[in-house]
């Protein structure tokens, strides 16, 4: 088995790079050898472009638009302005999501076409695997200035008011697990899953502390052991232990199993948000076995 070999198995080589205790285990060399085994997708936004329209170079008709790129996005904006969604005149590459201080607009992207999910959510009692990571960061962490989410989530749920409401406490009632923060508390970063009309969204508090225009990175992947298959969560590296890890060894109502999803990064102004208020994206990494 080809893995991403990383020398010391929990060296960091630096506060950019994906963490080896996610991403030492994924077969990236035989996916790509033979896909029918699996996917692996990363984005650093350094070989993007955002598609502009001839008539309008400035605006995204009704919102919508493309980032072509490693990975290919569809964005929102209910600005509909191109500016909203924009590549930053850096070397690292990154993508910035904007928001005009309009209260509860939403901006964002999600892998794909926002119709047709590309991964798959790991079913109740079966083992495949999966990983995700993203390095990312926030300009304000002031309360009701932002909330915003990053993970997977059912597709088509990118738009106007979606998948974060009004003053939202979480995500739509529909299938994620991802990482959020409420408009209410906006340094909490939160894990959290759902699935869609099941009850009330699974949530841990308190784990993930933000800082303002501080790179953080996350993410989650399945693990098992002769005993249980568990999805765990990370922050810059290091597991969040077994409060945030949800068990999908047995039923699980609550977990979003077995559904087509997409990666939906998308934020919302809140009550005392401005125009200016942003979360930067420095990449993205997601792989699935089959």
């Amino acid at each position: 088995m080809s893995i991403v070999k990383y020398g010391t198995a929990e060296a960091v080589p630096s506060t950019r790079a994906p963490s080896p205790i996610i991403w030492r285990d994924c077969p990236v060399g035989d996916f790509a050898q033979d896909p029918s085994k699996g996917s692996h997708m990363f984005d650093d936004f350094r070989n993007s472009g955002i598609e502009l329209e001839e008539a309008a170079r400035s605006a995204w008709t009704g919102g919508i638009g493309k980032i072509l790129g490693d990975i290919n996005w569809y964005g929102f904006t209910e600005t509909a302005l191109v500016a909203d969604v924009a590549l930053q005149a850096d070397d690292e590459g990154v993508l910035m999501l904007d928001t005009d201080g309009t209260d509860d607009d939403t901006v964002g992207i999600t892998s794909g076409d926002n119709v047709v999910g590309a991964w798959r959510s790991p079913k109740v009692g079966e083992l495949q695997k999966l990983w995700f990571e993203c390095r990312v960061k926030v300009n304000t962490i002031t309360n009701t200035d932002l909330s915003w989410f990053i993970g997977l989530m059912e597709p088509g749920k990118l738009s106007n008011g979606s998948p974060l409401g009004a003053a939202p406490t979480a995500p739509a009632d529909v299938d994620y697990v991802g990482f959020f923060v409420a408009e209410a508390d906006g340094d909490d970063l939160t894990v959290i899953f759902n699935e869609a009309s099941a009850g009330t969204a699974q949530s841990t508090t308190g784990l993930i502390t933000l800082a303002a225009d501080t790179y953080v990175r996350i993410g989650f992947k399945v693990t098992t052991n002769d005993s249980s298959i568990k999805i765990r969560f990370f922050k810059d590296g290091v597991d969040l232990g077994d409060a945030a890890a949800v068990d999908i060894s047995t039923t699980n109502a609550n977990w979003p199993g077995d559904t087509n999803m997409d990666v939906m990064i998308t934020a919302t102004s809140g009550a005392t948000g401005e125009d200016g208020d942003n979360l930067k994206i420095d990449w993205v990494r997601i792989a699935q076995e089959f």
